[in-house]
């Protein structure tokens, strides 16, 4: 399967995430709803998203926005080796880390800072529960099944070293990524 990248500047956002630039506006599509709170959609889920980055950049922290409910499940976002047919190998993982904080707001989660090259990658985002809430964008069913490169899949203890993801039957975009900068 095949991306073409939208239209992009030559320096990665502040924020690269699913809804940003270098996220599902780089794959072409537009997003059929603004972002809003809603409950994480399946038990010990991950969600995987096609991104772009236009030049290297420094990953600092992974985030996830939170929606109106925190602190009652965990989640680990991550970023994944593209294998042309969907994620592969690990490159960076962050932690299981428990909702937590204010509602409405970016939560982070330190990493080691990483340089990441140019090209196709995939975010991933795991979740403990059905709980807790992000901010997520809900496509329409007819808009989304038919979009290549969403993937899914069911694991017990966080994100693996190595994807085998299904493809995606929920239209559910979860607003998360990495940042590029050290603070917002």
């Amino acid at each position: 399967m095949t991306f073409a990248p939208g239209v992009q500047s030559s320096a990665p956002s502040a924020f690269v995430s699913t809804v940003s630039s270098e996220g599902y506006a780089a794959m072409s599509r537009p997003i059929a709803s603004t972002p809003a709170s809603a409950t994480y959609p399946a038990v010990q889920r991950a969600y995987y998203f096609p991104i772009i980055t236009p030049s290297i950049c420094t990953i600092y922290r992974f985030f996830w926005l939170n929606g109106a409910t925190v602190g009652t499940n965990n989640f680990q976002v991550g970023i994944y080796y593209d294998n042309s047919d969907g994620p592969g190998d690990s490159y960076l993982l962050g932690t299981s880390t428990l909702s937590a904080g204010t509602a409405n707001r970016c939560q982070f989660d330190d990493v080691t800072n990483t340089a990441l090259p140019p090209g196709k990658w995939w975010l991933a985002i795991w979740g403990s529960g059905t709980t807790a809430t992000l901010f997520r964008a809900a496509p329409s069913a007819a808009v989304f099944r038919p979009t290549p490169g969403y993937l899914e899949s069911s694991l017990a203890g966080g994100l693996p070293a190595n994807a085998t993801p299904a493809q995606n039957t929920t239209p559910y975009i979860p607003v998360f990524g990495f940042t590029t900068v050290s603070a917002p």
